[in-house]
């Protein structure tokens, strides 16, 4: 797996003011993906996030060793190149290929394992989507004297697992410090578990406090949790498709029931979202102000008419220059595309 880069760790507290801590926003990819729009989007998702203040981390999950698709390898590196550009902290994610959606969405719940070098225990991670594009700065900030907040955290209700019932939490955006993060699986029933099992010495290295950020972690606690549905074939909407969103919930619910003094901001989505279903005419700029975030069209963005639209979007968020560089992007990876829509 490679990793790049970053710094030192300072010592821990529970709780402190957030003038100076750093934030960071994680969200993944699969390479296998035959959307190619998860891919793409990632620099432009990196940038927003740069624009309100934290610092992305982009992780390409799937199988890099015996990868050897011309035009996937084509896109990736155009990709990378501008990510790096941006000064994005990059990470290939190894896994089977059959495992590399199910893995790009639950790596983000696992970011508490990162290495110091990218991530500090005082540091703030917050869970995000490719496809998600944050527009107003305040719906994402970390109030003083708090532990992080979970933003929408009252869209979905709640579901029974364990023979207790939990209040399901969405996956954007839940932000925590990375000790936090870390903490959620040290101190869970899950770990407990498994370290009462058969398994404890097999697995000493996955199950310590510091395990390795990889796939190998992850399949243990998940497969510990959700049994052979781990190992399933995964489609959107399925069960296999919600496992981060449940196991995250389970994970803070107990979390939170054990450490009463801890407090996470829970509040509502205040503002509206730009959603690729509105009409041509929302997607003017002077129109974009009354946005908080935006969810952004697939594969469709291909087509350069829906392109001509998202620029818009570019505009609003970014200076001239860096607006510019993205369509230069868009124009290159659209080169890579074997089959690319029709134009509208």
């Amino acid at each position: 797996m490679s990793i790049s880069i970053s710094s030192s760790s300072p010592s821990i507290n529970v709780k402190l003011s957030t003038n100076n801590i750093r934030k960071f926003a994680v969200f993944a990819s699969s390479i296998h993906s035959e959307l190619r729009s998860y891919i793409f989007y990632t620099p432009i998702t990196a940038a927003a996030w740069q624009r309100i203040g934290y610092q992305p981390i982009v992780i390409f999950v799937g199988d890099f060793i015996h990868n050897s698709e011309a035009s996937l390898s084509s896109q990736l590196n155009l990709t990378r190149n501008l990510l790096k550009r941006l000064g994005v902290h990059i990470i290939d994610f190894q896994c089977n290929q059959s495992y590399s959606t199910k893995i790009s969405q639950l790596v983000r719940i696992f970011t508490g394992f990162l290495p110091d070098k990218i991530v500090n225990d005082i540091d703030y991670i917050i869970t995000t989507d490719s496809d998600i594009i944050p527009m107003r700065k305040n719906d994402y900030e970390i109030k003083n004297n708090t532990n992080g907040f979970i933003y929408n955290a009252f869209c979905c209700g709640t579901f029974k697992r364990r023979e207790k019932t939990y209040q399901m939490y969405p996956m954007c955006h839940i932000c925590l410090s990375k000790e936090i993060w870390r903490n959620l699986f040290l101190e869970s029933i899950q770990r407990k578990e498994l370290l009462n099992s058969n398994l404890s010495s097999l697995y000493t290295d996955l199950l310590s406090d510091k395990p390795p950020f990889s796939f190998d972690t992850i399949s243990i606690y998940t497969r510990h949790e959700f049994g052979i549905l781990y190992d399933s074939n995964m489609r959107k909407g399925d069960a296999a498709w919600y496992m981060d969103q449940i196991y995250s919930s389970i994970l803070l619910n107990d979390y939170c029931e054990k450490h009463s003094n801890i407090k996470i901001d829970k509040f509502p989505k205040t503002s509206s979202r730009l959603d690729p279903n509105l009409p041509p005419y929302v997607w003017e700029s002077q129109r974009l102000k009354q946005f908080g975030d935006a969810h952004i069209i697939h594969d469709e963005i291909f087509d350069s008419y829906r392109w001509a639209i998202f620029k818009n979007l570019l505009v609003f968020l970014f200076n001239s220059s860096l607006a510019n560089d993205f369509d230069f992007y868009y124009k290159q990876f659209v080169l890579t595309l074997r089959d690319k829509p029709e134009d509208h």
